[in-house]
């Protein structure tokens, strides 16, 4: 009696383990035919190629047309629906000294203005200006400083340390960030992640702003990933553009 319930245990056990092999076999098979579904594109030697999700050799992090088109388009800081240009038209009182390049700073070192001045009511609500970003520093000083690069009278290139006041830097997926200055109130935390209704702070007079005799007003800043400043309108004034569409023309092979 004992043989055969050892005997039948056995052939339980032999059957449990061929069956597995069968879920496993098909499952395999399943993402199989998934992977092959998938085409990465990548460079190589300044080319552009299309590789199989099985030619990876590391980690890697795949990014859909819907997600690029979605995260990478830009809109106000005001989530008012203006485009760059209107907000350009609307907000900036001195075409020559509010925009970015106008000379700051002193005789002994002159410095360039970093970014663009939207004259905006004391305590508008700002938002990112894509749908999703990462708050990488939220400063709450109303004296925050921040080091600057400007040319002394013998044209050596040094660093000054500007008043800021309180602060939000926040990066979106293309990799360009926003620094909004002049604060009164900041709403996020460092490392926090936002969506384009997030409200992260408030328009204020904090900073140098307290003794230029300027009312209150949004600095915005666009940063690179160097965390050097840049042109807004070299990047805003653009039309949304869309990979989908880039994609549906492509002959891939």
């Amino acid at each position: 009696m004992k043989v055969r319930t050892i005997a039948f245990i056995r052939f339980l056990i032999v059957l449990l383990l061929l069956l597995l092999v069968v879920i496993d076999t098909l499952i395999i098979n399943h993402l199989q035919k998934k992977l092959d579904q998938i085409t990465i594109l990548t460079t190589e030697n300044d080319s552009l190629i299309a590789v199989s999700p099985k030619a990876l050799k590391e980690k890697t992090v795949l990014l859909t047309p819907d997600f690029i088109d979605k995260f990478s388009k830009y809109k106000s800081p005001f989530n008012d629906g203006l485009t760059f240009s209107q907000l350009l038209e609307k907000y900036v009182r001195n075409r020559w000294a509010d925009l970015y390049g106008a000379p700051r700073g002193t005789k002994k070192c002159r410095r360039k203005h970093e970014g663009i001045d939207l004259f905006v009511p004391e305590n508008t609500p700002v938002y990112p200006i894509a749908d999703y970003g990462i708050v990488m520093q939220a400063e709450d000083n109303p004296h925050f400083l921040i080091e600057t690069e400007c040319k002394r009278e013998n044209g050596v290139i040094d660093t000054v340390k500007v008043e800021y006041g309180k602060i939000v830097r926040i990066l979106y997926p293309e990799g360009i960030e926003t620094l909004y200055a002049h604060l009164n109130k900041i709403f996020v935390k460092t490392g926090e992640t936002v969506t384009g209704n997030t409200k992260v702070g408030l328009t204020g007079l904090t900073g140098n702003i307290r003794r230029s005799g300027k009312p209150s007003h949004l600095h915005l800043e666009l940063r690179d990933a160097e965390n050097k400043t840049f042109n807004p309108k070299h990047r805003l004034f653009f039309h949304q553009g869309s990979v989908k569409n880039f994609l549906k023309n492509l002959k891939l092979e």
